[in-house]
C-alpha cells in the first residue's frame, strides 16, 4: 500500500515494508495503474483505481511506473505492430498521416505527427462526390513521434513493414496536402497510390469560394457544389486553371490567396483522380487517422495541459498502444521493475 503526503513523496507504509512487498505492488496492480494513467490524467487515474480496487496509489508512484513503462516502451527492440493482425491478405491496406499540437513545457505547442496502419475495407457501390467515403477502417494501428519527418517516417515504416502492409492486393496514402506527407509517401512507400483526403479538398474548395464570394453564402455553396462534381472527376488541374484566371479580377489580398489554393490544386492533381480511386475501391478519406489525432489529444492536450518534453515522449508510445488495441500484449516487455 502507498501513501503521498504534500510534499510529493511517496514511500511504502511500514507494514509493508515488514513483509518484504515492494511497496504492495503485484504486477497486475502496475499493469492497471498504468494502463490508466495512459487514459487519464495522473491524478484522476488514481482516483479511478483507488476507487475500483479500494487501494490507494500516489501520484508520484503512478508517474514514475509510467514514466519507466513508456521509456521501455520506446527502447523495446520489436515493433510494435508484431502483435496486431497482418495484412498481407488484405484485399486494401492503407496508411494515413497527421499531425497535432501538444504544449511543450519551455517551447510552447509543438506537432506531433500520428500515423494509422489499417486495413480498407472498401463497399462496391461508386457513390457521387460529395456524399462522403466509401471505406471502413479496421484492424487499426498507431504510432506517434514529437520531432520531424524523419523520425516520424522511420516509427511508421517499421509498422508498417512488421505488419506486411506492402503484401496487400492493393494499397494507398492518405493525407491533407502537407509536403512532409507525399515526401515520405514518395519515399517510403512509392508504389501505393497517393491520395488527399477528399474531405481537405473540399474545405480548399470552400476556401475559394469564399474568396470568390465573399459574404454571399448561397452563392458560394452553389459554386463549390458545382466545381466538387469537377474534382471528383480528376480534374483538379481544370479547376487549378480557372481559379488562377478568376484571380486576375480580384483585389491584391484576395488575389494572393486565392492563386495559392489554385496552386493547391494544380500540386495534388495526380493525388485527386477521385472517381478513378473509387472505382478501384481505394479509399478517399482520412478519417482513421483524424479519429486517432482526437483520441491522443484527449489525454495528451487537455485544456491546460502541459509537457516536459521527456514525460510527452513517454507517454505517446503507451496512448498508441491504448488506441491500437495492444497494451496488454505489449506489457510483459515494458513492465517496470521495482
Amino acid at each position: 500500500m502507498y501513501y503521498y503526503d504534500p510534499a510529493g513523496r511517496s514511500g511504502c507504509y511500514p507494514f509493508d515494508q515488514q513483509l518484504g512487498l515492494t511497496c504492495g505492488l503485484s504486477e497486475g496492480v502496475m499493469r492497471l495503474v498504468v494502463k490508466l494513467s495512459a487514459y487519464l490524467p495522473y491524478r484522476q487515474a488514481c482516483e479511478v483505481y483507488g476507487e475500483l480496487a479500494q487501494v490507494s496509489v500516489s501520484l508520484g508512484e503512478a508517474w514514475k511506473l509510467t514514466q519507466e513503462a513508456g521509456q521501455r516502451s520506446r527502447s523495446a527492440l520489436q515493433p510494435l505492430a508484431t502483435m496486431k493482425a497482418s495484412l498481407e491478405s488484405a484485399a486494401c491496406a492503407g496508411i494515413s498521416m497527421d499531425g497535432f499540437m501538444v504544449n511543450v513545457e519551455g517551447e510552447g505547442w509543438k506537432e506531433v505527427k500520428i500515423g494509422a496502419v489499417f486495413e480498407a475495407d472498401t463497399d462496391k457501390e461508386e457513390r457521387t462526390g460529395g456524399a462522403g467515403d466509401n471505406v471502413r477502417a479496421r484492424s487499426q494501428s498507431y504510432v506517434m513521434h514529437l520531432g520531424g519527418p524523419e523520425g516520424f517516417g522511420f516509427k511508421l515504416a517499421v509498422e508498417a513493414q512488421a505488419r506486411r502492409w506492402g503484401q496487400a492486393e492493393q494499397s494507398a496514402v492518405l493525407g491533407d496536402g502537407a509536403a512532409w506527407i507525399w515526401n515520405l509517401a514518395n519515399r517510403d512507400y512509392p508504389s501505393a497510390a497517393h491520395i488527399v483526403d477528399w474531405y481537405h479538398a473540399k474545405q480548399h474548395l470552400w476556401t475559394a469560394g469564399d474568396l470568390l464570394y465573399p459574404g454571399q453564402s448561397e452563392r458560394a455553396a452553389a459554386w463549390v457544389n458545382e466545381q466538387a462534381n469537377l474534382l471528383y472527376e480528376g480534374r483538379a488541374d481544370e479547376l487549378a486553371r480557372s481559379l488562377t484566371q478568376y484571380a486576375n479580377a480580384l483585389p491584391p489580398d484576395r488575389q494572393t490567396a486565392l492563386v495559392a489554393e489554385a496552386g493547391y490544386f494544380a500540386t495534388n492533381h495526380e493525388r485527386m483522380q477521385y472517381r478513378d480511386f473509387r472505382r478501384a475501391r481505394l479509399p478517399i478519406g482520412s478519417g482513421v487517422v483524424e479519429s486517432g489525432a482526437k483520441q491522443a489529444k484527449q489525454r495528451l492536450s487537455a485544456a491546460g495541459m502541459r509537457w516536459s518534453r521527456p514525460g510527452l515522449e513517454n507517454m505517446l508510445p503507451l496512448r498508441a498502444a491504448l488506441m491500437s488495441g495492444t497494451f496488454d500484449l505489449l506489457w510483459p516487455r515494458i513492465r517496470p521493475r521495482v
